[in-house]
């Protein structure tokens, strides 16, 4: 039995916040149905490529955010379009979508609307809240780390601020909308009570757990704005360090971190006492030949050599390893990082697994992402839709 087993989530998310979010109920066990515009979500035109070659079922990015759903193609901009989604609504738990508001007000995806045909929790995915002056603004991830006062914190006091890469900021909101999502439906199934939920991206980020939170809770606290390093590393060593066949990423900040990391070197090469004298590790020249003793020696060593020193000593330090690194890695793959899903065009693939084990409800990737209106006409089909309405509708392109 799926930890999720009997709920029904009607999904008008699209990109990459609302998807993820739809994605870790879908793989509890919820039954997920991706309402998909003409054409599909836009991040199916996203990659990476299955083995180079773009492609509207091809891109790795759609793959991993939408397993086990179902696709449905609607033009909501249609009558007919409309009078699906009205006759789905009364068979879900829970409605999710990311429509700006003004879009949503435009397509009629409202809670008043799903509350006068069910009782189900609707959540609403916004950029910046569905009120206030910033409500109908655009952002992407780069806009959620700098207003959301996570880039200031990154990168050094003579330099600009620095964004972390990727879509870091997308992904913890779709979370944090999930953990949204699943308490809404534990008060309808508990209370039934019906809600609208809202999350904004920006307010999830404003309050995730990072330094961001540190940054605003010490200006709230005392006034004081969080201001960045003046250096990558502090102390005598580190950071990023080369290894003969890849990096290696170092904290040897002081007291014990440091005793640690320079027990690693067993030649001898920080036995002069002056290397345990506070003094003298905080002078000027300190970390230069500090890092005339350890860049030799990193580099006359491999990344796992490295790691296995540290691990001898105790010392703080990892690998930094790539993506081939942590596919291969026997570790991982011993405790189920990565499963395999079968596509009915794309054949078998590797799919990244569970983020946690449910003992008895286990979470479990059920089948591939969809294809773009995989579903459309089995679903049309449970709610009542014969042949020739399926058809009707299809010409008239109010689905697909």
């Amino acid at each position: 039995m799926d930890a999720l087993e009997g709920v029904t989530v009607l999904d008008f998310t699209a990109h990459v916040a609302g998807p993820y979010a739809t994605k870790i109920l879908a793989d509890l066990g919820a039954r997920v149905i991706k309402v998909e515009k003409p054409g599909g979500d836009c991040v199916r035109a996203a990659g990476p490529w299955l083995v180079d070659e773009a492609g509207v079922e091809r891109g790795g990015t759609y793959q991993f955010l939408n397993t086990s759903k179902e696709s449905l193609v609607v033009d909501l901009t249609s009558p007919g379009g409309q009078q699906v989604i009205n006759d789905l609504l009364p068979r879900v738990t829970l409605v999710v979508e990311s429509f700006p508001p003004d879009v949503a007000e435009r397509l009629n995806i409202s809670y008043e609307r799903v509350a006068f045909r069910t009782n189900a929790p609707m959540v609403s995915l916004t950029n910046f809240g569905r009120s206030g002056p910033y409500r109908d603004y655009t952002l992407t991830d780069l806009v959620l780390y700098a207003m959301g006062g996570e880039m200031f914190s990154h990168g050094i006091a003579s330099r600009e601020p620095l964004k972390m890469g990727g879509t870091a900021a997308l992904l913890q909101s779709g979370a944090m909308t999930a953990i949204g999502a699943l308490g809404a439906i534990h008060a309808y199934e508990l209370h039934d009570i019906g809600q609208h939920i809202e999350v904004s991206l920006f307010e999830t980020q404003a309050a995730n757990v990072d330094r961001r939170s540190s940054a605003i809770l010490g200006y709230r606290w005392s006034g004081r704005v969080h201001t960045r390093p003046v250096s990558n590393g502090a102390g005598v060593a580190g950071g990023v360090y080369p290894t003969a066949d890849g990096h290696v990423e170092v904290t040897a900040s002081g007291g014990p971190y440091w005793k640690r990391f320079t027990a690693m070197f067993t030649g001898g090469e920080f036995d002069d006492p002056k290397w345990s004298d506070l003094a003298f590790l905080a002078s000027p020249g300190a970390r230069e030949e500090a890092d005339g003793i350890i860049y030799p020696w990193m580099l006359s060593h491999t990344m796992v050599e490295v790691w296995t020193e540290a691990r001898r000593t105790h010392a703080m330090l990892a690998p930094i390893l790539t993506g081939s690194d942590i596919v291969n890695d026997p570790v991982f793959r011993d405790r189920g990082l990565w499963t395999e899903v079968d596509h009915a065009v794309l054949g078998k693939f590797p799919m990244l697994s569970r983020p946690y084990k449910l003992e008895k409800t286990p979470w479990r990737i059920r089948h591939a992402a969809p294809m773009l209106g995989e579903h459309t006409d089995a679903i049309l089909a449970e709610i009542g839709y014969d042949d020739a309405r399926i058809r009707e509708l299809r010409e008239q392109g109010a689905v697909a």
